[in-house]
């Protein structure tokens, strides 16, 4: 089974027209995605929602939006491993 950091770097395969995830990019998703799951910011939620953003910015200052794209990014492993 694909991992999350692998799904990242290979992402730019499976979805058309996403960007290439470098080694480091990825490691980086990976950490905030264990953080925010640490955190209890995100709890497995199929889809973003107010409350997880609200979350994330009383917690982070995320002024890039990294910590969204994130949870997307897994949202769609999630989905990506649903489909095999």
């Amino acid at each position: 089974m694909v991992d999350f950091m692998e799904f990242l770097k290979n992402r730019h395969l499976i979805i058309q027209n996403a960007r290439e995830i470098k080694d480091n990019s990825a490691s980086q998703y990976n950490s905030r995605l264990t953080n925010m799951i640490k955190k209890k910011i995100y709890n497995g939620e199929s889809r973003l929602n107010d409350k997880i953003i609200e979350k994330i910015n009383l917690t982070y200052a995320n002024k890039a939006n990294e910590y969204e794209r994130t949870l997307k990014y897994y949202i769609e492993y999630k989905q990506h491993l649903t489909q095999k």
